[in-house]
């Protein structure tokens, strides 16, 4: 007993002071053992995706019309784009299409203001050909007559202007003047490079061989609106003239082309014939500056052919004619 009071006494106190150390270790140890609540954060939702803007599906091409006319040209002339195409090289029959060749080739020949006066070779029976209404002895001016060939279409002022230019021709003296002026416009046919046009009168009657093209009118189309005297002529709905001569009189005349005022339509020239059927050559503008030009050949409803064509135009490029 005395030994176990002496170890107490020799080593009781360093026993104690270890006895705290370590007491006051473990109160430490488990007040920083203890569960830490995080700090606390503001969550922030991440921003949600742009959704795109959903692209339209495209509405398909309008299919073509369906048409009576064997052959078929339209381009857009603004563009040189070609928009529907039928056997547009085929030589037809050009009934009085061809007259706007006959004004090209004339008014390189004569002005304007000059005097013909009509033989009895110009005139025609009006009850079996179009006629502006000439007689033998009038005297009417070139510009007059071109209105008269390019309006009602008159074969009378056909053959006025091809005589009368005829005469002007130096070349082939030992043929008649008319014959020479169909030189001119077969020569003027070739610079225009029309391939499939052939010319045998200067109206356009039915004449076994006399052909023209879809794709060549197209290029009589051209010529002739970016000619301003004769662009001017072919979208005049009526026009009055004045001829002189022992019948002095004015004359009114009316075009043809049923289609102007219409649809932005600014002309150009119609023809028909029992072998050439009914033909229209038309140019129209739409309301974003753009000129369009159809042409129906061998149809049996050129306007409702042309009608159906320009709906077409409208409703496959957006361009709207012209109110």
């Amino acid at each position: 007993m005395r030994g176990f009071f002496a170890f107490v006494r020799r080593f009781g106190i360093p026993f104690g002071l270890l006895a705290l150390s370590v007491a006051i270790a473990g109160a430490t140890l488990a007040r920083y053992a203890a569960p830490v609540s995080p700090p606390s954060t503001t969550t922030v939702a991440p921003s949600p995706e742009p959704i795109p803007t959903p692209t339209p599906t495209p509405s398909p091409t309008p299919e073509p019309p369906s048409l009576s006319a064997r052959s078929v040209l339209v381009v857009d002339l603004t563009t040189d784009r070609i928009l529907l195409e039928r056997a547009s090289r085929t030589p037809l029959p050009p009934a009085s299409t061809l007259k706007l060749l006959t004004a090209l080739t004339a008014v390189e020949i004569l002005s304007s203001e000059e005097i013909v006066t009509v033989q009895p070779e110009d005139t025609v029976d009006p009850v079996r050909e179009s006629a502006m209404g000439l007689d033998v002895g009038d005297t009417i001016t070139v510009h007059d007559l071109l209105l008269g060939l390019l309006l009602p279409s008159g074969n009378d002022a056909a053959r006025a202007l091809a005589r009368s230019a005829g005469e002007r021709l130096a070349g082939l003296p030992d043929r008649p003047p008319r014959e020479r002026f169909l030189v001119a416009m077969q020569e003027k046919a070739r610079e225009l490079g029309l391939s499939e046009t052939v010319v045998l009168t200067p109206d356009g009657d039915d004449v076994p061989g006399q052909t023209t093209s879809a794709r060549d009118l197209l290029q009589l189309a051209r010529a002739t609106l970016d000619h301003p005297e004769l662009a001017a002529l072919v979208a005049l709905r009526t026009a009055q003239v004045r001829v002189g001569g022992p019948k002095a009189r004015v004359l009114e005349l009316r075009n043809t082309n049923e289609l102007l005022g219409q649809h932005g339509v600014i002309g150009i020239k119609t023809g028909t014939t029992p072998e050439a059927g009914q033909c229209l050559v038309a140019a129209w503008r739409t309301s974003d500056g753009r000129t369009f030009v159809a042409i129906v050949l061998g149809s049996q409803d050129r306007y409702g052919d042309m009608r159906a064509i320009i709906d077409w135009v409208a409703r496959t490029t957006g361009s709207t004619p012209v109110p």
